[in-house]
């Protein structure tokens, strides 16, 4: 799995963590997660809270802009994180529903490639 280093943000490159060639894609979107569930993900795939049995959403989230994954860590990071790029083969099906700036998936069957990962270390400042 590839690792893409941590680039300083910009207008320039719409305060976006990946290449434009990534962000551009519409087949490719972001998902950020604490660090310490990076093992999970990459050996058993994304689940939700509730198949987790952590939370109440059932589905999970994954963004159009890997910016928007940054506005969902925050500001001042207070763990190492980390921002997945994964791709779908289509989002034209059941059990996806399709947002303005997001995605849902709602079947855990439906798991996207993962393409790599950019780290968003403790004290990371968003602003």
């Amino acid at each position: 799995m590839q690792r893409w280093e941590l680039i300083l943000l910009t207008e320039e490159n719409r305060f976006c963590l990946f290449v434009q060639a990534l962000e551009d894609n519409p087949m490719v979107l972001f998902h950020a997660t604490p660090m310490r569930h990076f093992d999970s993900i990459a050996s058993s795939g994304f689940r939700s809270a509730t198949e987790l049995g952590t939370g109440k959403l059932s589905f999970v989230s994954y963004a159009k802009r890997s910016s928007s994954c940054l506005a969902h860590i925050r500001n001042d990071v207070k763990e190492d994180h980390v921002v997945f790029a994964v791709k779908f083969d289509t989002l034209q099906q059941q059990g996806i529903k399709d947002n303005p700036s997001d995605i849902h998936v709602y079947k855990s069957e439906i798991q996207p490639r993962i393409l790599g990962y950019c780290k968003i270390p403790v004290g990371f400042r968003v602003s």
